[in-house]
């Protein structure tokens, strides 16, 4: 069966039954793209391919809800959902995340609004607009607190997903994310962290990932500085809950220590890869520490050169935040923020073009190309591109020790005064470290 026929067979049975979505959606997943199986760490190539650029619709989070609600006077200016995933697509996106907080009827505390057939048939024109225009759907995602001390606000937050994954499956989504849920105040007397994880999260994502698997859509944990305010707590999760149905939304931009108010000064490129091989897309931002932090914005080259070290191949949902007291807030704005969301996807693509050629590859070529032109006074030029080589070789075995012993002798010949120029030195001990940062941050 080709998409638009499952699609307009799912919209039928929602129109017939709105009750229930309960149609079948196993042909239709399986005609969305979805990433490829992350590969074998015994053995690594650096992945040197394109990444589909993808952006999430929360860019326009203010001014999308501005359109939903009705808003006018001091509210962000509206954009309608349709056309910010226009605008998606002429920014020269390839995918784009249509979270269900932008479908009309979707409601963080209740059942939808709306009838489910009026859901499901905006759902099914989103779907119809973004094949019309060749765009594709990476996911969507739900707010939902399943650490909430009231187990009939949990019960609510698992059937408000559920509902949401059959929404999902008629958007073509390949997952649906959801998150672990806020600190409660009773952590204290209810076993720590572990006590409610096992009590309470872990119960609920088994019954949402259990139900998404019968749907043909994948549940994604996103780590959101909450339950999963670090990559060790995320993993633990997932290897609690047991299900492969359920994998991780691993988001740049909240990983920190538990109950800290941002990762200022926390190791987030660690966790961001510790994740990885778990992880089937990727949610890139402009601040690790946090929207509202005072940190250092995102280093997209040693990013992105950590995840070709990885051999990711999952999606990679771009979402551009704001301070909330910045003068630059959408809400603050006459217009919706096109230019600096289009600021943002500049940076990704740059860092993405940065990090792609193989970083042994270039090391060794740059050193040759030094010695040929003299920036070397001997031929020690070549025991050090040997020396590059290696590395990467050592690299493609996946031998993280033999990768250290040879960059480590490559860092000792740069830095000794004797057989190469200080000009030459200095720049190829930034290329080095270009690639030492990702490297510790993948092998630990």
């Amino acid at each position: 069966m080709n998409r638009r026929h499952v699609l307009k067979s799912a919209v039928a049975a929602a129109l017939a039954a709105p009750i229930a979505l309960n149609w079948q959606t196993q042909a239709y997943a399986a005609t969305s793209a979805a990433p490829a199986a992350q590969p074998s760490r015994t053995g690594r190539r650096y992945n040197s391919g394109a990444y589909p650029v993808c952006m999430s619709l929360y860019c326009f989070n203010q001014n999308i809800n501005s359109w939903i609600k009705g808003r006018s006077g001091k509210s962000a200016p509206p954009i309608t959902t349709a056309d910010a995933i226009t605008w998606a697509k002429n920014a020269g996106c390839d995918q784009v995340d249509i979270t269900a907080y932008f479908i009309p009827g979707y409601d963080t505390h209740t059942m939808p609004t709306r009838p489910t057939s009026e859901i499901a048939s905006f759902a099914a024109g989103l779907r119809d607009h973004c094949d019309n225009i060749g765009i594709g759907v990476s996911g969507t995602g739900v707010f939902n607190d399943f650490a909430d001390p009231d187990p009939s606000r949990r019960n609510l937050d698992v059937q408000r997903t559920k509902f949401w994954t059959d929404i999902a499956a008629i958007l073509g989504a390949p997952g649906i994310r959801v998150f672990s849920g806020v600190v409660p105040e009773d952590i204290g007397t209810e076993g720590g962290w572990e006590g409610v994880t096992r009590a309470r999260i872990v119960p609920a994502l088994r019954e949402v990932t259990a139900y998404a698997a019968r749907r043909g859509v994948e549940v994604t944990l996103q780590n959101h500085g909450d339950m999963t305010a670090t990559a060790d707590q995320t993993l633990q999760v997932l290897d609690w809950v047991g299900d492969p149905n359920l994998s991780i939304m691993d988001d740049t931009g909240y990983f920190r220590p538990f109950q800290a108010p941002t990762g200022t000064d926390y190791n987030w490129y660690r966790d961001i890869m510790k994740v990885l091989p778990r992880s089937t897309s990727i949610q890139v931002k402009r601040k690790p520490a946090g929207a509202d932090s005072d940190g250092p914005m995102m280093d997209h080259q040693r990013l992105f050169t950590g995840l070709r070290l990885s051999g990711y191949r999952g999606y990679m949902p771009c979402e551009r935040l704001w301070d909330k007291d910045a003068d630059d807030n959408p809400k603050n704005q006459p217009t919706p923020p096109f230019e600096q969301v289009a600021s943002f996807l500049a940076e990704v693509r740059a860092g993405l073009a940065a990090s792609q050629a193989d970083p042994f590859e270039a090391l060794a070529q740059a050193i040759t190309r030094a010695g040929q032109s003299g920036g070397f006074t001997h031929r020690s030029w070549r025991r050090l591109a040997n020396m590059a080589d290696q590395a990467g070789q050592a690299f493609a075995r996946n031998q993280p020790a033999a990768i250290n012993a040879h960059l480590a002798g490559l860092q000792r010949g740069l830095a000794s005064s004797q057989g190469v120029t200080s000009d030459t030195a200095r720049t190829l001990q930034a290329q080095l470290d270009a690639l030492l940062l990702p490297l510790a941050d993948v092998f630990g």
